[in-house]
């Protein structure tokens, strides 16, 4: 089958699905430009589905600058930026101007532009910032025949002031126990840590056995069972490569990061141990996130980590990434 794009509707939203023979992506413009499904089919036929999708959320179209996790942690994979956590606007005449908590691209629809050929198909998303002075644009391309997603990013700061930056894509994944990761870095930084239990806020782990609070040491190269309840957000130097595997398909997808832009890699790993909506189950997912910049909170990059992005006056900045399956 050739590259196409097919028009359909996800929950009662537009959608727009982009793919091949061997693998799709659902995106929803009006959502962000969301991609709540990413499928691929192997060689014998068999479909996986890769993205977490929230079974205690029902899709809705979000106010601006609404909180996040309580009502709109759909599953999916969503861009943040210019912050992943909320804060305030650390410099420049936006100084003190309040970022939503996700930031401003998920809660606000984004144009859509469809391009294709028998060879590739590619969808162009495209958004404007709020608060800010930014035109933010995301491109996925499929080619024929390649079990590969090519998504490409380009930010353009639209003021005569440097503009720094958090972004951070955030891809939910589907996991199961027993599957691995295999990620080339050895320290990591903790961002978060349900209960404290592996460290507070810049505390330091070594990849892939943590060491609890209490000397427990753990393994989480591969995923323990849903029962384990921990919750850790962890920060690392990005690496070029890395492979989250599925041993119950023999399926591998990998997460290539060519470009020196970014910079960090986040990774939240929630093997029963947070949920978002009180007095339900604790999800089991991960989030295998590449970033510019580090630790979510803008202002605490900008004024304390020094780890962030910056875009100079009248100027743009680009970056890509692949995902590819095997």
């Amino acid at each position: 089958m050739s590259c196409e794009v097919k028009e359909l509707s996800w929950n009662g939203f537009p959608a727009l699905a982009i793919g091949n023979s061997r693998v799709r992506a659902v995106l929803v413009p009006t959502l962000g430009a969301r991609i709540v499904s990413l499928l691929h089919r192997n060689d014998s036929g068999h479909e996986r589905e890769w993205l977490w999708s929230n079974p205690y959320m029902e899709p809705q179209l979000p106010d601006f600058g609404v909180p996040y996790w309580g009502e709109f942690d759909l599953g999916g994979w969503s861009e943040c930026f210019p912050s992943v956590a909320a804060t305030n606007y650390p410099s420049g005449p936006w100084q003190g101007t309040q970022v939503p908590e996700y930031g401003e691209l998920w809660c606000q629809p984004w144009k859509a532009k469809v391009a294709v050929t028998d060879g590739e198909a590619e969808i162009r998303t495209v958004t404007y910032g709020v608060r800010f002075p930014y035109r933010f644009e995301r491109i996925i391309r499929v080619r024929k025949d390649e079990a590969q997603l090519s998504l490409s990013y380009t930010a353009n700061n639209l003021s005569i002031f440097p503009f720094p930056f958090l972004w951070s894509a955030q891809p939910i994944f589907d996991i199961k126990p027993g599957m691995s990761l295999s990620l080339p870095v050895q320290e990591m930084t903790v961002y978060y840590s349900e209960d404290s239990r592996y460290g507070k806020l810049g505390s330091m782990q070594m990849w892939p056995t943590l060491q609890g609070n209490d000397d427990e040491f753990i393994d989480v190269s591969t995923f323990p069972t849903k029962d384990a309840g921990m919750a850790v957000k962890l920060y690392a130097k990005a690496p070029r490569s890395l492979a989250l595997r599925d041993p119950s398909t023999n399926t591998e997808l990998v997460m290539d990061l060519p470009s020196p832009e970014i910079t960090h890699l986040a990774l939240w790993l929630n093997f029963g141990g947070w949920s978002g909506i009180p007095k339900r189950a604790k999800y089991y997912n991960m989030i295998v996130a590449p970033c510019i910049g580090a630790f979510d909170n803008l202002q605490l990059s900008v004024n304390h980590f020094k780890e962030f992005g910056q875009i100079q006056p009248k100027n743009v900045k680009s970056w890509n990434l692949n995902i590819s399956f095997r």
